[in-house]
Formats: structure tokens, C-alpha cells, sequence
């Protein structure tokens, strides 16, 4: 994991007496990173080319506040400020942070505490920061456009650019359709790793094995990191389900969101980079106030999401191939963003505490205890779609939600 360190502090204090009471922090940078360091002469136009990993300005001692002033412009945005609790260097970089919201008007984070918090939120930045420039650089597919039914989840391609980076590549039904037609090859056998088939037939299973190979080809043509389908267009047409294709190819690290749901679709593609766990798109489909807990339900499910699964037939028309799975119960975050640009954000955390199998919502079923009011949640969250992430990630989102400036919805 590589660090960018730039090293302020006033000659008043001497530089080798600086370091030397500072040794801690060296220890702490050497052991655990790849460091670059940097000294103020250093910062200048041409740092930017050197500036795309991490960057911490470490404000050793007082007495820095100009040459911060001064160096600015050449680094990286949002600030990521480094406090130390000796050489007045909190004092300082409380000024720093002061200059560079209310005059700079930009976006600023400062690191203090003992070593093992430092450690862990410059470790959680690190993985932020390539987050977002994987994300900047990244396709996202809409094949088909968002479903009918998704009133409130428009997007402005536009805006997402301007604030991710993030290229939105929209991409007909008829492409897909055709590639569709025109797929070959044999089912190769990979979801008979599933417990048993209840209503599929063998060519429900060789048709949506030429839906994956229609949009891995699709994926391949347009170098898409992530996509959406918009399903039910698929399932009315031919009979078809876009289920396991999604699964699979989630599976593979091309995150697949389905009914052209793009906010959900990054909502996935920007866990999946940020905590490097598989996430699961689902529907709130039942609340118990009493008990806090929510029903998620959908269709599909990554495979190597869960520890079982069984193949259903899909669960509203009773075609084709639907996936139930069955998760381990454990600790899961909620999350999901919204807005034209995607800069509103909502997460929870809680916990699985069952795996419903009612034959009266899709396929897979969780049942998740919320360790925040039920009700509030559904009061606060972005359009129908949700996106469960395994484990407790909430700190890793209050930090991007602190870097990026997203608006949270409570």
C-alpha cells in the first residue's frame, strides 16, 4: 500500500529535533506503507503527476500555516491533514482546516488520535482513494434503460460524470437481442453446483447460459466494469431470464444489477471496490416493528455470495431460472445511493438473522435485524432497491461520505 507524506514544520524547531521527537510516526509510516516523502520545496506543478495515491500533509510543528498556504494548489482534493499532539502542530493544522474550508471552500479531513485510529483511517483512505480513481475510470453498461417502474432512480449522465468520472454507456435491447440470437456454445455446466432444481428444465438453463454469453460479449465490446439489464424486457420477449447471467457474471467481478436500475448498479459496483465483498441487490419486502428486523428479497443472488443455493423458476412469472440462496447470518451493511448525480447517500448496519423461504416474494430471502429504527430507515432510504454488503462497513462510508461531501439521508 503505497503513502505520499509531505513534511511541513517551521525551521524555528530544527529539523533533526523534529523528526527525532516525531519517531513514532516514522515507525508507524515505514512499517506499514510504501512511503514517498515529500519536503515543501518539493511541491510544485509537477507533483500532481506523483500525487495518485494517498496524499497527507503531516503538519510537524506550528508555525506551517503559510507554507500550506503556499503549496495549496498543488495538492490533491479533498486535503487529508496529519496532527500531532506535541510542536503545536494541532493548533496549526486547526487553522489550516479553517483556511481551507472557509476561504478555499474545499473539502478537508484531519487525522489525529492515537497511532492505532490513525493507522486504520489512512488504511480505510488508502482504499477510498482507490476507489474513486477506479471509479473515475470505470464503464457502467444500461442495457434497455431503467425499468418503468423505477420513477424516482433517474440519473443525468452528465452530472455523474462531472462528480465521479464515472462513464454511463447506454446500450439498446436490440444489440443485446441480437447478440442474443447469435450466441453459441453448450452449457458449461456452471450452476450445477446448486443444491437441486426445482422448476427449471435443462433449456432454461442453456437459454440463460446464452444470456451470459450475449453480455460478456456486450461487457467485452463496451470494456464495462459493471451493467445493468433491464430483465423483465428480456423475460416478456422470449421467455427468458436475465437471473443467472447476472449472478455469474457478479460473480466474476463484473457487477450486474438488474431492471436497468443504474443508482442500485453503482451502489454494487462501489461497495464491491471499497470493501472487496460481493454485494446483493433486494427488495424490502416485509417490515416486523416489533422485532426491527426487515424482509430483502430478489431473484438472483451472486453464488459466491451465499453458502447454498438451489435454482426456482423466476418468482413473479414463474419462467425460466431464479436463484435462492441461502447467506450465513452475520453482521451486514446496508446501502444505496441516489440523486441525478448520485451524491446522496443511505446506509445502515445490522445483522442476518434468518433466511425466510416464503413461496410469496422472490426467490432469496433474508431477514435483517437493524441496529437503527426500522422505520426511520424506511423513511430515509433512496428508491425501491436496496444493497446488502457483508460485514460492518460503516466507517469506511462515513469517510467516503467525508471525502466526497455526499448528502446523507437519515
Amino acid at each position: 500500500m503505497r503513502l505520499n507524506v509531505i513534511q511541513l514544520m517551521s525551521p524555528l524547531h530544527g529539523e533533526e529535533k523534529v523528526k527525532e521527537s516525531l519517531a513514532e510516526t516514522y515507525t508507524l509510516f515505514n512499517e506499514n506503507f510504501e512511503v514517498t516523502y515529500f519536503d515543501y520545496g518539493e511541491i510544485n506543478d509537477k507533483f500532481a503527476n506523483k500525487s495518485k495515491d494517498l496524499t497527507l500533509v503531516w503538519i510537524m510543528t506550528g508555525g506551517t500555516e503559510e507554507k500550506f498556504k503556499n503549496i495549496f494548489d498543488y495538492l490533491p482534493k479533498p486535503v487529508i491533514l496529519l496532527a500531532e499532539d506535541i510542536n503545536n502542530s494541532l493548533a496549526a493544522s486547526l487553522e489550516i482546516m479553517s483556511f481551507v474550508k472557509e476561504y478555499k471552500k474545499e473539502k478537508v479531513y484531519l487525522l489525529y488520535n492515537d497511532k492505532d485510529q490513525v493507522l486504520n483511517k489512512i488504511k480505510r483512505l488508502s482504499r477510498i482513494t482507490k476507489t474513486l480513481s477506479k471509479v473515475a475510470i470505470s464503464n457502467i453498461g444500461s442495457i434497455g434503460g431503467p425499468s418503468l417502474w423505477l420513477i424516482s432512480s433517474a440519473v443525468d449522465y452528465e452530472k455523474v460524470k462531472r462528480y465521479w468520472g464515472l462513464n454511463i454507456v447506454d446500450i439498446t435491447m436490440e444489440e443485446l437481442y441480437k447478440a442474443l440470437e447469435s450466441s453459441q456454445g453448450d452449457y458449461d455446466g456452471y450452476f450445477d453446483k446448486a443444491l437441486k432444481r426445482v422448476e427449471p428444465e435443462e433449456r432454461d438453463l442453456v437459454n440463460s447460459h446464452r444470456v451470459y454469453n450475449a453480455l460478456k460479449s456486450l461487457t467485452e465490446k463496451y470494456r464495462l466494469n459493471a451493467l445493468t439489464l433491464k430483465c423483465f424486457d428480456l423475460l416478456m420477449k422470449y421467455g427468458i431470464t436475465g437471473c443467472p447471467a447476472l449472478s455469474r457474471l457478479t460473480d466474476e467481478g463484473i457487477i450486474a444489477g438488474c431492471e436497468g436500475d443504474l443508482p442500485s448498479t453503482f451502489s454494487m459496483y462501489i461497495s464491491y471496490l471499497l470493501t472487496g465483498e460481493i454485494p446483493f441487490m433486494a427488495n424490502p419486502s416485509s417490515v416486523d416493528v416489533k422485532k426491527n428486523t426487515i424482509i430483502f428479497a430478489h431473484c438472483t443472488v451472486p453464488t459466491k455470495a451465499v453458502k447454498n443455493y438451489i435454482l426456482r423458476s423466476h418468482f413473479e412469472s414463474g419462467m425460466g431460472v431464479g436463484i435462492r440462496g441461502e447467506f450465513e447470518k452475520g453482521r451486514v451493511t446496508i446501502l444505496k445511493f441516489g440523486g441525478g448525480d448520485l451524491s446522496k447517500v443511505s446506509f445502515a448496519k445490522g445483522k442476518i438473522v434468518d433466511n425466510p423461504e416464503s413461496e410469496f416474494r422472490c426467490r432469496t430471502q433474508i431477514e435483517v435485524y437493524l441496529e437503527k429504527d426500522v422505520e426511520d430507515f424506511l423513511s430515509g432510504t433512496l428508491g425501491n432497491h436496496q444493497v446488502i454488503i457483508p460485514g460492518d462497513h460503516t466507517e469506511s462510508i462515513k469517510d467516503l461520505i467525508a471525502i466526497k461531501g455526499l448528502n446523507v439521508k437519515l
